[in-house]
């Protein structure tokens, strides 16, 4: 029984970051920040790339704040703690943060 809740929350969730309304920056003012904030122990990263943003969705789950203009998410930002090696590994290796 525990499962099928774990199962339809997942499926939720899915479907939320599939319905989010993204709004696509203009090509000069496109940008992805990372900084290493060592005196609150986080990574700390932000993106207004609208690929990159449904990426990190997927790969680092919902960002810590998302910027919206009405209903349009213009930019995300994800804290990941310092010490979550997992999540810093699968955001360096895994997401398109370089484009290449």
């Amino acid at each position: 029984m525990n499962n099928i809740h774990k199962r339809r929350k997942e499926k939720n969730e899915l479907k939320n970051v599939m319905e989010k309304i993204y709004k696509e920056p203009n090509k000069s003012e496109t940008e992805t920040t990372i900084n290493v904030l060592y005196a609150e122990n986080m990574l700390s990263v932000y993106t207004n790339k609208v690929n990159l943003q449904r990426q990190l969705n997927r790969l680092l789950g919902e960002p810590s704040k998302e910027y919206k203009i009405k209903r349009s998410i213009t930019g995300s930002v994800w804290e990941i703690s310092l010490n979550d090696k997992t999540r810093i590994q699968k955001l360096l290796l895994k997401a398109n943060i370089y484009e290449l």
